[in-house]
């Protein structure tokens, strides 16, 4: 990864081998981020793994603090059922909405050009379908409650996409 990203001359990159739920809160003050990229994080398959999964109301918050006003969050995965929880979490939060990367009044230059990652050209070569989603923190501050948003569904209440 630091091989690509020097041969890319890319330098406003943060990485990090621990859990950004836990070390993102003290490392970046809250309004400051351009653009979040999550690409395709580990989808914990099982049942009983699902706690660990990566989005939760929670963490939804700590990206929406992050995020100066108006700025995206892109999310990819290659699993549908995560894609359209991840969707489903992100678009009950009073801080953020979903958003068309193709709408021309978008800031091309937060989220660059696209690179492929590993998984997205291992899925591309068997055919295999990759989900997209973008959402903008609101210009203004927005404050509200999750109510009861669940952690997670069972597969037959899951939310379409």
């Amino acid at each position: 990864m630091l091989d690509r990203l020097a041969r890319f001359e890319v330098d406003n990159v943060w990485l990090s081998d621990d859990d950004c739920r836990f070390n993102l809160p003290h490392m970046l003050p809250d309004g400051r981020v351009d653009a979040i990229h999550i690409l395709f994080p580990d989808p914990w398959w099982k049942p009983q793994h699902r706690v660990k999964r990566l989005f939760s109301p929670p963490f939804v918050d700590l990206l929406a603090a992050k995020l100066r006003p108006d700025g995206l969050l892109h999310f990819r995965s290659d699993v549908a059922e995560y894609g359209a929880w991840v969707r489903y979490l992100v678009r009950q939060h009073p801080a953020l909405r979903e958003y068309d990367p193709t709408t021309p009044d978008l800031d091309a230059a937060l989220l660059g050009p696209h690179v492929p990652t590993h998984r997205e050209f291992w899925c591309r070569r068997r055919n295999r379908p990759v989900y997209s989603a973008y959402f903008a923190r609101h210009a203004t501050a927005i404050t509200g409650n999750w109510g009861d948003v669940p952690v997670h569904f069972p597969p037959a209440q899951l939310p379409q996409a």
